[in-house]
């Protein structure tokens, strides 16, 4: 006997079986809907890039050990997605001078990563991005944070259930030199132990900082850093008038008088701890968290990126977006029992259910769904040719809409039976008279 194949998928894949997928839809759609009020245009980009246009800009940490990665037959790296804003970057880059601004663009993609699965977490995942280029500076952070804003309301979540936690990373970058004197030299590397404050617990943190600087002072002072939620509260003494005057410091006041003026000050909080981890990030930052205690993480983040368009032309445009993994949204959407019950479920109420009699009558059972499609209504054939009560019995069980009937009868006059199983009433018009008026009519409740 031969040996089986193992049935599961490669770790971290995903099988998506229909109901899993009507879930997603209904999840897709809604927010589809949505970025067409935006007036966004959905696009697509390969699956493949070369590797080289995200290690210039995104993390070492996402390129080096958190990506498929593999050479071409030609010779060259090539990397699968691990995310989708150097794609669109490039793509942007072939046709900037032809779009007008501002470019609104709104993606479903799939996207891998390299990582250890976990709640929330796959290695195959779909991403609903939104980016808005070209525009007029912090007017298209609101933008962006509204969208973010309607995703959540719009199945019903509220702001005690998540919040838009923000920051700028010019602001840090003037905290780092106008305040705690860091070198310019390892300010990545101290973004980056920012952003791993929330995935370590305390007593882990601080070793993590001391094996990665060796100096006390700078741990404590990023731990520090780290707490702050309130732009006019920094907690460190003699803070220079050069702080007060740096764009970042400036961005953040404007932003927060635009949130309070555009009433989505309910939904932000400024959190100096958020950073995103990607190296090409260059103003403002955010993260949406779920604000459950129990439930407390990060659903999705984006920011700014200022640099990005540079890898492949000379021109300068800004942007900003965010990118947020489905499977993150449906369970905070099923934390807070934000997604129908049933939605899951096969939807047969509008179906006709079309009877085979016998095999030799199944071609007119054939010919008369045809005949319903290209009319506009939907149907399917029960081939199992089992007694017409059998059949009956399935359609009322799927609570179909109706049943059609084309029997030893219905042959010899040219008819065809259809019972509103919803009325339990039926008429047996001609075939040669069957039209869109005529079901209409049989189907009405």
């Amino acid at each position: 006997m031969k040996e089986k194949f193992n049935n599961q998928p490669l770790r971290g894949m995903v099988d998506r079986f229909p109901p899993d997928l009507r879930e997603e839809y209904y999840i897709v759609n809604k927010i589809r809907e949505l970025s067409k009020k935006y007036v966004y245009e959905e696009f697509e980009a390969p699956l493949l890039e070369p590797i080289e246009i995200y290690a210039a800009k995104s993390s070492e940490e996402l390129v080096n050990e958190q990506s498929f990665t593999f050479k071409s037959k030609g010779g060259g790296k090539l990397i699968l997605r691990p995310e989708l804003t150097p794609s669109l970057a490039r793509m942007i880059s072939r046709k900037s001078q032809e779009m007008k601004k501002p470019i609104r663009w709104f993606s479903v993609p799939t996207c891998y990563r390299y990582e250890r699965p976990q709640r929330g977490r796959t290695r195959e995942f779909k991403q609903i991005n939104f980016d808005i280029l070209g525009g007029i500076g912090l007017l298209e952070e609101v933008e962006i944070f509204n969208i973010s804003v309607d995703i959540f309301t719009s199945f019903g979540a509220t702001n005690d259930q998540f919040q838009i936690y923000y920051n700028n990373r010019r602001l840090i970058d003037a905290i780092f030199k106008f305040i705690l004197k860091i070198p310019d030299n390892i300010y990545m590397k101290v973004y980056k132990a920012l952003d791993k404050s929330d995935k370590m617990v305390e007593e882990e943190y601080q070793k993590y900082l001391m094996d990665t600087f060796n100096d006390d002072k700078l741990a404590k002072n990023i731990i520090q850093l780290n707490e702050i939620d309130n732009i006019e509260k920094i907690p460190y003494d003699n803070i220079p008038n050069e702080f007060y005057n740096s764009q970042g410091y400036q961005e953040i006041k404007q932003l927060q008088i635009l949130l309070k003026e555009t009433n989505l000050e309910e939904y932000c909080t400024f959190s100096a701890g958020i950073v995103r981890g990607l190296d090409y990030y260059t103003g403002t930052v955010f993260e949406v968290y779920d604000t459950e205690e129990k439930n407390r993480r990060s659903i999705f983040g984006g920011g700014r990126y200022d640099d990005l368009l540079n890898l492949f032309s000379n021109e300068q445009i800004s942007g900003i977006g965010f990118g947020m993994g489905l499977l993150s949204l449906k369970l905070f959407l099923r934390t807070y029992n934000l997604i129908p019950e049933n939605i899951k479920e096969l939807d047969y109420s509008d179906i006709i259910y079309v009877t085979t009699f016998s095999s030799e009558l199944a071609p007119l059972s054939i010919k008369l769904s045809q005949k319903f499609r290209r009319m506009g209504f939907r149907c399917f054939i029960d081939y199992s040719c089992e007694k017409l009560g059998n059949q009956i019995s399935k359609a009322n069980e799927l609570n179909c809409k109706a049943i059609a009937i084309i029997g030893p009868q219905e042959q010899e006059e040219k008819s065809v039976t259809i019972k509103n199983l919803l009325t339990n009433t039926q008429k047996t018009p001609k075939l040669k008279d069957l039209n869109v008026n005529v079901l209409e009519d049989i189907l009405k409740k």
